[in-house]
Parts: C-alpha cells; sequence; structure tokens
C-alpha cells in the first residue's frame, strides 16, 4: 500500500512538473499574430498612402523582393494598388500605395516573424474621397516589386471594352467598302485594257 501512495505521489509530481514546465514556457511557443493595421480594419479613410501591418512580436526582415513577404491592396473591381515592395521595420511591415477613388478595398499579407512562422490573412477598409477628383490608378495584375506594370484608372476597364466592340464594328463595316473599292478598281482596270 505504502508503495502504491509513492508510485502515485511520483506520478502526480512529475505531471506537475510538466505541466508548470509546459506553462512557463508557453510564450515561447507562441507565433506572431497581428496586433494592428493601417488603416485600422473596417475603417473609413479619405485617401490612402500606405497600408500597413503590426504584428505581437518583431519580423524577420528578409528584403523587400522576397518572396515571404507579400500584401496585395485590391478594390471592388479586382484592380491592384501599390507597387508590391514590402518593408520591414521591427514589428510592422509596409507598402506605398496612392488610393483615393470612393470604394471597399481589401489588404492581404503574407510576412514571416523572427521565428521563421508566416503571419497572413487579410482585412478591409473603405476609402470616402473625392468622386470627382482625378483617381490614382490601379493595376489589372498582382504588382511585382522592382518591375512595371501597365496602370488602369478606376473603371476604366468599360470604356476599353466599349471601344473593343466599337472598334469590331467598325471593322465589319469597313470589309464591304473595302470589297466595293476593289471591285470598282478591277473594272476599271479591265476598261483600261480592253
Amino acid at each position: 500500500m505504502m508503495e502504491t501512495m509513492s508510485i502515485r505521489s511520483v506520478v502526480t509530481v512529475v505531471v506537475a512538473a510538466v505541466g508548470f514546465a509546459a506553462l512557463s514556457t508557453g510564450p515561447a511557443f507562441a507565433h506572431a499574430e497581428l496586433v494592428g493595421s493601417s488603416p485600422t480594419a473596417d475603417s473609413n479613410v479619405a485617401t490612402v498612402t500606405e497600408v500597413s501591418i503590426t504584428a505581437g512580436e518583431e519580423l524577420l526582415d528578409i528584403g523587400a523582393n522576397s518572396e515571404g513577404f507579400v500584401m496585395f491592396v485590391t478594390d471592388s473591381t479586382g484592380l491592384y494598388y501599390g507597387d508590391g515592395c514590402v518593408s520591414v521595420t521591427g514589428d510592422t511591415a509596409s507598402m506605398p500605395v496612392s488610393i483615393n477613388a470612393p470604394g471597399d478595398y481589401s489588404v492581404a499579407y503574407r510576412v514571416v516573424s523572427n521565428d521563421g512562422h508566416p503571419v497572413e490573412g487579410e482585412f478591409t477598409f473603405s476609402v470616402t474621397g473625392d468622386a470627382s477628383a482625378e483617381q490614382f490608378a490601379g493595376y489589372p495584375e498582382k504588382p511585382a516589386c522592382g518591375t512595371d506594370s501597365t496602370p488602369m484608372i478606376p473603371g476604366a476597364e468599360v470604356y476599353e471594352q466599349t471601344v473593343g466592340i466599337d472598334g469590331t464594328w467598325i471593322t465589319l463595316a469597313a470589309v464591304p467598302v473595302i470589297a466595293v473599292a476593289i471591285w470598282l478598281l478591277v473594272r476599271a482596270l479591265r476598261k483600261r485594257t480592253s
């Protein structure tokens, strides 16, 4: 009986010691998580010149061109904003953007904490800018740091599609005119040779 009590006591002490060790080292196993952003998630702002996220611990700075760090800002039509170059200072990662068109925007991000674990997620914000002001351009493709992309003014894709349709109709309407001109030319050349 005494032997059974001491085995139970030893097991209890070992389990308690392991539990205490796990609790005291818990923060060492924790991973960074988002603690703030700019613009603030679900906020309304007039214009945006930079987006940033702040993690709960220092981020691993592996350079602006690294594939480990990604930030994409998109509007409701799917246009992208920013140059794709993410810079890291301490616990904050940021990317310059130019947004003044009213509407809803989404920021998707992936960064790496000092312990090598990725921190990723998404948040949204709204811009209340002046619809009559000249709008900053977005991009139809995801920006890659250090590469140029052809910008597109918000709403311009509708204009380009309309131009494409009108251009098709103009081309189709020109076909009979060209055919008649060729027929007249051939006829005139036949008369001349006879």
